[in-house]
């Protein structure tokens, strides 16, 4: 197995490590596990429209395969004290792919866009602290806010936060997800929905060592063996999710080669704490003492994962970890259901998407609490049925119809504030963000609040730890696992890679001699 460790960002080490490419025509065919939602990330919610646009847009500030700061439209950036007034400075001599210019008033365009509440884009909540954002001359921007947010330099690196052109928007408008111009080494040309997507080179990008392919397409292809057929045949050279089942297929090859990383996305099985169960800390202790979390990572992830100690993952930056340890104690959790009044146990249902993995996690997490007499009704849902059931505008603690939902959470800025605040404070409840349980600590949103004040990292450690501590203490859900993140790519091919947050990387694809 080959991990992979050269950074995207780093030109200097890539420029050794590439070697020769082929000069003639270079085309890559990815298959993609689930289909394309639309091309503008600031209006979007999925990985996969993030992973497709990330060779189309760029961003400010951007990740290494590491999931640390890199330049990338802008060079170099600073903050104050108290973390309100932010500066950014600009790479320059950069255009669009329409031809027009890169420069502090398209910056400021695109901010106060995802500023203004009433275009309603789906990543507004990471920028509505935003007050002004200024323009001193063409390559410096200053983004001035109401209140501090010590995470804004990793919010800005977020992959929803790229720089769109402003003559485009101008043109297409709300069809700006169906005609995406960046700045970045490839160009849109076809979408057919649910058939393939293309990018070909962009003869003009600013760097003129990239890109060494002539056309991408993405194709999606929703069954896990289809993927790994299609790889194995050499109908896609890169297949960025690979499911762990199929792994040792990839890995026994000579020609293909499985890439595995750490990941970052923590895997839960929330508790609707409206349910005047699961508000008894006895009844949610109880639920995680039933789960055998490493039979978990074996039964889901054939062991290419590892069992959370902290409500974040290692990679996250705060991350603190937490004791004691997850166990699974049948007898201690059948004393605490007693206790509580529920050893005959109860019924509750269960809410997960109707993919292969996730079905399996229902069935997996049914037999462990029928282990304390908790009879669960496990729901499949397809994806876009599940979403509006949880995050839809008419969702409200009272009408939540779940007992639990299983999920996923990937902080993909990198940060503590983008999985604490989201997922475990009281500002994150459906259907405002992503707290599925309904969880409220006053401890914990005081804690995230005052790692928001600062912009000075030893301060918002401290509070993080805070948090972590009071949620790890509170099991608001049942921690699972935390999936390292697999992909198949046939070997030579170089700069496609799976990145931590469950995004993926192409723009510096490229084919060895």
């Amino acid at each position: 197995m080959k991990l992979l460790k050269t950074a995207l960002f780093s030109a200097t080490i890539m420029a050794g490590t590439f070697g020769a490419f082929q000069s003639q025509a270079a085309e890559l065919s990815i298959a993609l596990n689930q289909i394309v939602q639309g091309l503008n990330p600031q209006d979007s919610n999925y990985n996969v429209d993030y992973s497709v646009a990330n060779g189309i847009y760029e961003r400010l500030i951007a990740f290494d395969g590491d999931m640390k700061l890199a330049p990338q439209l802008a060079t170099g950036w600073e903050g104050n004290e108290n973390a309100t007034v932010f500066t950014l400075h600009l790479r320059k001599g950069v255009k669009f792919q329409d031809g027009t210019d890169f420069n502090a008033a398209a910056v400021k365009f695109n901010l106060d866009r995802l500023a203004d509440p009433s275009l309603n884009l789906k990543k507004h909540s990471l920028f509505k602290l935003i007050e002004s954002v200024e323009t001193p001359d063409d390559y410096t921007v200053v983004i001035k806010l109401s209140k501090p947010f010590g995470a804004m330099i990793n919010t800005l690196a977020h992959p929803s936060v790229v720089m769109e052109s402003p003559a485009a928007i101008e043109k297409y408008g709300k069809d700006i997800s169906k005609h995406p111009v960046g700045t970045g080494p490839f160009k849109f040309q076809e979408w057919i929905p649910g058939e393939k997507l293309v990018v070909v080179k962009n003869d003009n990008y600013w760097d003129a060592e990239w890109p060494k392919l002539d056309k991408v397409t993405f194709y999606p292809v929703a069954e896990n063996g289809t993927r790994v057929s299609m790889l194995m045949s050499d109908e896609v050279q890169f297949v960025p999710i690979l499911p762990a089942e199929l792994m040792k297929r990839v890995s026994e090859s000579d020609t293909y080669e499985v890439i595995e990383k750490p990941g970052i996305s923590v895997w839960v099985m929330a508790m609707n704490m409206m349910r005047k169960e699961f508000q008894d800390i006895r009844v949610r202790e109880a639920f995680n003492l039933a789960i055998d979390q490493q039979a978990f990572t074996q039964v889901v992830y054939g062991g290419h994962a590892i069992v959370p100690d902290s409500p974040l993952a290692p990679a996250t930056q705060f991350y603190a970890s937490q004791s004691p340890e997850l166990s699974t104690d049948i007898a201690k959790a059948k004393e605490l259901m007693k206790e509580a009044g529920y050893e005959n146990g109860f019924e509750v249902n269960l809410w997960a998407r109707n993919n292969s993995t996730e079905v399996r996690m229902l069935q997996f997490l049914k037999q462990q609490l029928s282990q304390i007499n908790v009879n669960v009704q496990i729901v499949p849902l397809e994806g876009a049925t599940r979403a509006e059931k949880l995050f839809g505008s008419s969702v409200t603690p009272e009408t939540a119809e779940f007992d639990m939902v299983i999920g996923g959470w990937s902080p993909s800025t990198g940060d503590a504030d983008w999985h604490l605040r989201p997922v475990y404070s009281t500002e994150g409840w459906l259907p405002n963000m992503y707290n599925e349980a309904f969880y409220s600590n006053p401890t914990v949103d005081k804690a995230v609040n005052d790692a928001l004040e600062t912009a000075d990292p030893i301060q918002r450690s401290a509070a993080y730890a805070i948090a972590q501590e009071q949620i790890w203490k509170d099991k608001p859900v049942v921690w699972l696992a935390i999936e390292n993140a697999l992909a198949g790519r046939k070997k030579g091919l170089t700069g496609a890679f799976p990145m931590p947050d469950g995004t993926m990387q192409y723009a510096h694809a490229a084919f060895e001699e």
